[in-house]
């Protein structure tokens, strides 16, 4: 056979595929390798941009592989016998990799560039879990420590082991105040002391302007989670607090933050570890935390569709008030909500598909401070028609006929989201105790200041449109009125000069489209009673123009606010010296 044989042009295609695949690969570790010196230099709008441009990378590379693709098999593109052995191929070549995962779903956005495919074609497209990766991934992730008991000493090889450019602050202090924290939580857990393992990942977990350290302590038969937060302030690096349980843990893994920047050359061996200390969180949570967001929608739709072959499953709709742009359904047993789009708007929504999904958009690239649910988008889904009850499948039908029709026994839908689901806040406030409600209602004018603080303005800020976590957390999930803070023009209501100006029905002032007047939102923030004077004592300031505008003030200097995802109670207490103070933000 002739060595210069030209090869057959779908195992060039391969060749493409994985050339773009290792090009995604190689600037998503680039931008990530960054966050250990914008975390030293405290270049936080730097990091901010860096995980703005990580997110753009993914598009950038499948469309670059379907170029390619489309030109070298040009007419025989669309030949499923073709891609099947390139999927053969694919799947040779990728055996043994430590990230095989993500180049199977790699591989698979290409394909259903390529084809539109509805549903899932398994001769075309990797359906299942990948095999067992390498086994020394495990072994790799982790400093192990083991010591007769937790002690100063023992911290101080922890913190010391990250080899930071800049010094810890007061590294004797924090190292103290760790090892009691971690040594009182061990003592409650056993009757008797022993020596004590601890796990810590080798690289750091960066967002914004904090630093994690992640791992566990395995004391006797029981495993704590372990979570340390950094700040650098001013005088350099503090410990903010240690964390403890499995729901810390979560919420700093949580669905309403921006996606980590860590360094993972073992993908699956990082998400698995992660499990051990956070077991209610599922696979596709925890892909999507490290960044692998496109990943974790493949294990998504795995587990959703496992889970339909049950028997009894069945959709239903979303609990909550319905909503004028979107049709939600929910998979009861899956906590996960399904946002359709709907075909028309009702007055006074003033809005089209194209500006709707845009917004979704916004809501990707922004940082959500841990107060917007994060979205997964998908497109040609395909479910049982036995997994809907017909009251729901006559309604989606009916407000969404362009999006969702049957065919046969399946139901076609050609776009969606699905965000976790959370109960919405008008209801949760019908059925909480007096304290559950007041502390929603005070975290629900929380999540709109710390929104305001990452220039976002939710614009219908109806209790409907914000939810509680398990967590007891409150999130905003609507997004059609989102827009830019900075963009808006917070005004006071003009005084009356007549009669007929107090009395009038309509505003006798000009009111410009990005008008705002605060002090109206008094009549829909918080209805009328206890729960309302709760509210205005914490958050009265909502009502004032004033408060918007040194946002917006603070916003233009270019003041980047962080929110961290713990509770004040959980910090350690310090003075204003080292940069922190209550709140949850730091000052610089």
């Amino acid at each position: 056979m002739n060595g210069n044989m030209t090869l057959h042009p779908s195992s060039g295609a391969v060749t493409a595929i994985h050339a773009a695949y290792e090009k995604y690969a190689s600037g998503f570790e680039e931008i990530t390798r960054r966050a250990p010196s914008r975390f030293e230099q405290r270049d936080w709008s730097g990091a901010q941009a860096d995980a703005t441009e990580r997110l753009a990378l993914y598009k950038t590379h499948v469309d670059s592989a379907v170029a390619e693709v489309h030109g070298r098999l040009a007419d025989g593109v669309m030949e499923r016998t073709c891609w099947a052995a390139m999927k053969s191929e694919h799947a040779r070549q990728t055996a043994g990799r430590p990230d095989a995962e993500l180049t199977e779903t790699f591989f698979n956005s290409v394909t259903r560039r390529v084809f539109s495919t509805v549903g899932v074609d398994s001769t075309i497209e990797y359906l299942d879990r990948s095999p067992s990766l390498p086994t020394q991934g495990q072994n790799t992730i982790c400093n192990v420590y083991t010591a007769p008991k937790v002690d100063p000493t023992l911290l101080r090889r922890i913190l010391q082991a990250v080899p930071w450019a800049v010094p810890y602050a007061q590294l004797e202090r924090d190292t103290v105040l760790v090892a009691e924290l971690i040594h009182a939580r061990i003592r409650r857990t056993l009757e008797s002391s022993g020596p004590v393992d601890i796990d810590v990942v080798r690289s750091v977990f960066y967002r914004n302007k904090g630093a994690y350290l992640v791992g566990r302590i395995r004391a006797g038969s029981e495993v704590i989670p372990l979570v340390i937060p950094l700040l650098h302030a001013e005088r350099g690096i503090v410990v903010d607090a240690v964390l403890m349980t499995s729901d810390e843990a979560s919420v700093v893994f949580g669905f309403s933050w921006t996606y980590f920047r860590v360094d993972a050359p073992y993908p699956r061996a990082l998400v698995d570890f992660l499990a051990t200390i956070m077991p209610l969180k599922l696979v596709h949570e925890l892909y999507t935390a490290i960044g692998h967001n496109k990943h974790g929608k493949t294990e998504l739709y795995r587990g959703l569709m496992r889970h339909l072959e049950e028997p009894e499953v069945r959709f239903a709709f979303a609990e909550g008030d319905e909503g004028m742009v979107m049709a939600v359904f929910t998979l009861p047993s899956f906590n996960v909500v399904f946002k359709v789009i709907k075909d028309s708007f009702g007055a006074p929504k003033n809005t089209t598909r194209r500006a709707v999904m845009d917004k979704y958009h916004f809501v990707f690239v922004r940082d959500r401070v841990g107060r917007l649910a994060d979205a997964q988008e998908f497109e040609h889904l395909e479910f049982p028609c036995r997994c809907f009850p017909k009251a729901l499948l006559d309604y989606l039908a009916r407000v969404a006929g362009r999006t969702i029709r049957v065919e046969g026994d399946r139901v076609i839908v050609r776009h969606l989201y699905t965000e976790r689901r959370v109960t919405p806040l008008n209801l949760f406030l019908g059925d909480a105790d007096q304290d559950a409600a007041r502390d929603a209602v005070i975290d629900y004018g929380n999540a709109i200041k710390d929104l305001a603080a990452a220039d976002i303005f939710t614009g219908d800020m109806l209790l409907k449109n914000f939810g509680v976590t398990r967590h007891s957390r409150v999130i905003c999930y609507d997004y059609d009125e989102l827009s830019l803070l900075s963009e808006c023009h917070f005004r006071r209501i003009p005084e009356p000069t007549s009669i007929e100006q107090e009395f009038s029905a309509e505003p006798w002032f000009h009111v410009g489209e990005q008008d705002v007047f605060p002090e109206e939102f008094k009549a829909f923030l918080v209805p009328a009673g206890p729960l309302r004077d709760d509210f205005l004592e914490a958050h009265g300031d909502l009502l004032d123009a004033g408060f918007w505008q040194g946002v917006q003030r603070r916003l233009a200097a270019g003041e980047i606010v962080d929110v961290f995802p713990y509770r004040r109670e959980a910090r350690l207490q310090r003075g204003g010296k080292d940069g922190r103070r209550e709140g949850g933000k730091e000052e610089d």
